[in-house]
């Protein structure tokens, strides 16, 4: 009777970490594609106050700035959240695009934040020091294109473990 209570108990608790496994997974799926959608309207934000910007519309770059620095945030939020459920289940594949997906939201929001500071700047005309805040955004914005495609190389060679 020892025996069976043991197997039984055993079986529960297999069944009940596979679920909990599984759960995270499904979690960290669904995470992936918030932080994927955080992400790409905060590009569409901070792409239009760089138009704004060149069109001499601060006011309207600075909200689109605004608008860009919170979907970043957003996205930080959920891969950090994400990142916790990867770690729980010790997928270092998950983990390692997480954190990635992290240094990329962040080079974003320097970015953004560059970009933001150059804003005063060009409207009190003082474009040398403007550039240069323009040149770091550009510089994040780039290291930013770096993370998203060893995030994209991380899909490509688990196909298994992520959504299309």
């Amino acid at each position: 009777m020892r025996k069976v209570i043991i197997l039984f108990s055993l079986i529960i608790l297999t069944v009940s970490l596979s679920g909990c496994l599984s759960t995270q997974v499904a979690q960290i799926d669904q995470l992936a594609e918030i932080i994927n959608e955080h992400l790409n309207a905060g590009d569409k934000y901070f792409n239009q106050a760089a138009l704004s910007t060149n069109k001499y519309s601060y006011y309207d770059a600075q909200q689109q700035c605004n608008n860009a620095t919170a979907q970043y945030n957003m996205a930080k939020t959920s891969a950090q959240e994400a990142l916790i459920y990867s770690k729980n289940i010790q997928n270092e594949v998950y983990i390692d695009y997480l954190q990635i997906t992290l240094q990329e939201v962040d080079a974003k929001l320097n970015a953004t934040n560059e970009l933001q500071l150059a804003i005063p700047l060009f409207m009190n005309n003082d474009t040398t020091t403007a550039n240069e805040h323009v040149d770091l955004a550009n510089q994040y914005m780039e290291t930013s294109l770096k993370y998203q495609t060893q995030r994209e190389e991380i899909v490509r060679e688990n196909p298994t473990k992520f959504k299309s």
